[in-house]
C-alpha cells in the first residue's frame, strides 16, 4: 500500500507487511524482486530530489519523518510531527520538507523544513480551513510555485430508516 515513485522513474516505493511487520520496499517498474528499504518500521516514503534516499513516516500512529540510504543504511529521524496532527500531510522537495500543522481545530499552516539547516525555517501559509486527516493531504508543484492540500469544506450525515427488513 502507499505507493510512490523513485525521482528517476525506474522504482516504485511501497509499505508490505510481508516481512511481519510494515517496512517501505522498492521494486523496480520493469518488474524483478522487491528489496526491502527500511527495517524498524517504514509506512509511507517518498523518494529524494537525487533518489539516494528515503523519507517515510514509521507507521501511521508514529508521526514523524525518517530517512534512510535507498541501497540500505542507518535510519535517521528527521523531522517530529508529534504537535503536527497533520501525520501524512507533508511533501519531499529539493531542499526540504513542506509540512501541514494544526494552528487551531478549524485552521491549518504550511511549513518549511530545510535540509540545510536542520530547522523549520518558515511559514509558508495559513489556510482558512483544515486540511483533511487521514489519506495524503499536501503537495508542492515541480516548480515550487503551487500547493495543493485537501480541505474540510463541509461534513454531515444521514440517518436512514430500513422498513420489512429480514
Amino acid at each position: 500500500m502507499n505507493p510512490s515513485w523513485s525521482r528517476d522513474g525506474r522504482w516504485i516505493y511501497f509499505c508490505s507487511n510481508r516481512s511481519g511487520d510494515f517496512q517501505t520496499w522498492k521494486t523496480p517498474v520493469e518488474g524483478g524482486q522487491a528489496m526491502q528499504v527500511t527495517r524498524h518500521g517504514g509506512f509511507e516514503g517518498f523518494a529524494s530530489a537525487d533518489d539516494k534516499f528515503i523519507y517515510y513516516g514509521k507507521t501511521i500512529d508514529f508521526p514523524s519523518i525518517w530517512r534512510t540510504p535507498v541501497e540500505g543504511g542507518e535510519e535517521t529521524p528527521v523531522l517530529d510531527l508529534q504537535k503536527t496532527e497533520h501525520r501524512r500531510s507533508w511533501v519531499v522537495v529539493e531542499k526540504g520538507i513542506y509540512f501541514a500543522a494544526a494552528e487551531t481545530s478549524t485552521r491549518s499552516v504550511v511549513e518549511f523544513f530545510s535540509f540545510a539547516t536542520g530547522r523549520v525555517e518558515r511559514r509558508v501559509a495559513t489556510l482558512e480551513r483544515a486540511i483533511k486527516l487521514g489519506p495524503p493531504g499536501l503537495a508542492v508543484s515541480p516548480d515550487g510555485r503551487w500547493l495543493l492540500y485537501t480541505r474540510i469544506d463541509q461534513g454531515g450525515s444521514d440517518i436512514m430508516l430500513l422498513e420489512n427488513f429480514r
